[in-house]
């Protein structure tokens, strides 16, 4: 299950720290090339019998690895909590959230992937059909900041089309990862776990048959160009930086609601958290006011082991804290103003933030430009619905976003004018927990992927059309020898059919 560690015990070793207290967590091996080529050799092997089992038969080892993880939640979320310093009860969420895909798509897989009748519409001797057939050895690059649900939500879907599953967890929060491999073990799933780092990555995209990445634009770049090389396919899931519009006619408790939980949730490292708020302007200082007091009553530190005691814990990656407090600065000496916030905590041992509100932020600070990926809240005003729409796509992302009004039909079709893969009218972040819905970004939020739904699973297979001909002439109009009769023939054809122009 998890890679041959020959070179690991060579010294080439990396660690783990929990970000809440500094604490190591332990030393793990950082896999070789070599290391990496052995175990995607070995899933090769694995994924053909794999392939050879029934919907039914995958879908019952899908539901043993889910018995075993909320059998194991405890356990789980104390390793959750641990590495990523998140609250238990946004551990528990992920617990959730990954269970409800594990049986969306055993219940779905069989019908989503079932073979397609298609109907030509000119050539009616033709029986045709699409079949969908899985790649073969899907390797997947996770990110630290979801460190199951990002993890093993592909990682399912994949082994349902019938893939074997190559999987990097970041080396940030690896150990998540390798408490569900003992649980993928006991349930037979075709998994092989390779930690490290950028080496790791790099030789997994060398060798595997198709690449699912999630995490930022300038990482996401680097695998689409070394997976250029083999001309592997790539699924990119990557950065946001979405807005927020609230309307005058706004439930301003709702909204502000929803403006907290979007964008701190997770100390605001999420994909889809709210990063920028454009508030109409006879609403603006009360939804200011609203949203400071909201913010005080917010509580952030260490969680308490067994119970859940905090709503922001500290930035996981110490190096995303620095680029939070690099647009803090930036937006400062451009003239932002500070409303609450703006540090670091000293008075904690870990990687914490406060909580941060900022107004009077302009288009050229690098908070409205980047991907903050932390607890920050640019508040910027505007006249109308058209300023914010037209600001909201002023952006390279366009990831998800959403829209605040009482009106809910001028909420919808503000949304078609939205840049962006998804818009929630009147609520936050859920399209990502409806798995029903397709889910991923335009612009440079992603390329080549889809959660949810039937594109969820078919971005894990190749796709086979199969024609037949049902009536098995001599000849056909088209084939050898070309002459005047099928010439006449040709054009009677594009005539009676096109001609008339319906």
């Amino acid at each position: 299950m998890l890679a041959e560690t020959s070179k690991a015990e060579q010294g080439n070793l990396f660690e783990v720290y929990n970000p809440a207290t500094g604490e190591k967590l332990a030393t793990l091996p950082a896999h070789s090339t070599e290391e990496v080529e052995e175990a995607v050799q070995r899933l090769r092997i694995a994924q053909a019998d794999w392939a050879k089992l029934s919907f039914q038969e995958r879908g019952s080892r899908l539901y043993k690895l889910r018995r075993l993880m909320l059998e194991h939640r405890e356990a789980l979320m104390e390793v959750l909590v641990a590495e990523s310093g998140k609250p238990r009860f946004e551990a528990l969420g992920e617990i959730l959230y990954l269970s409800d895909i594990i049986g969306y798509y055993v219940k779905n897989s069989a019908r989503f992937l079932a073979k397609k009748k298609i109907w030509p519409h000119l050539l009616k001797t033709k029986r045709t059909y699409i079949t969908y057939h899985p790649v073969g050895v899907v390797g997947v690059i996770a990110p630290w900041n979801y460190p199951l649900v990002l993890t093993f939500g592909d990682s399912c879907i994949a082994w349902l089309a019938g893939n074997a599953v190559a999987l990097k967890p970041s080396e940030v929060t690896p150990l998540t990862a390798l408490k569900m491999a003992e649980f993928c073990k006991e349930a037979k799933l075709p998994l092989e776990i390779m930690t490290g780092q950028a080496e790791t990555g790099a030789a997994l995209i060398d060798a595997a048959d198709l690449i699912a990445f999630t995490g930022s634009v300038a990482t996401g770049k680097k695998v689409m160009e070394r997976a250029a090389k083999t001309l592997t396919p790539v699924l990119l899931e990557l950065g946001g930086k979405d807005p927020m519009i609230v309307l005058k006619d706004a439930n301003l408790t709702r909204a502000v609601n929803a403006a907290l939980y979007g964008s701190l949730c997770n100390t605001g490292q999420n994909c889809i958290a709210v990063e920028r708020i454009y508030v109409e302007e006879p609403i603006y200082e009360q939804f200011i006011a609203k949203l400071l007091k909201g913010v005080a009553t917010l509580r952030q530190g260490i969680e308490t082991a067994g119970k859940a005691n905090i709503e922001l814990g500290p930035m996981t990656m110490p190096r995303q804290l620095e680029i939070v407090e690099r647009q803090v600065a930036d937006a400062r000496a451009k003239g932002a103003k500070i409303l609450t916030g703006g540090q670091r905590r000293t008075d904690l041992p870990g990687n914490f933030y406060e909580p941060t509100i900022l107004t009077d932020v302009t288009e050229e600070m690098l908070i409205m430009q980047e991907e903050t990926f932390g607890p920050l809240l640019p508040i910027i005003k505007v006249r109308d619905a058209e300023e914010a729409v037209r600001q909201a796509n002023h952006s390279r992302f366009g990831l998800s976003s959403s829209i605040w009004t009482s009106n809910t039909a001028k909420g919808e079709a503000l949304a078609q004018q939205i840049e962006a893969g998804a818009t929630c009218i009147n609520d936050i972040l859920v399209n990502y927990l409806i798995v029903e819905l397709p889910f991923g970004g335009i612009k440079e939020s992603g390329i080549g992927t889809r959660h949810g739904g039937a594109e969820g699973i078919r971005k894990f297979c190749r796709t086979q059309a199969i024609v037949v001909d049902r009536f098995q002439f001599q000849q056909e109009v088209n084939w050898f020898p070309y002459n005047k009769k099928k010439t006449r023939l040709l054009s009677f054809i594009a005539d009676f059919m096109f001609k008339r122009g319906q």
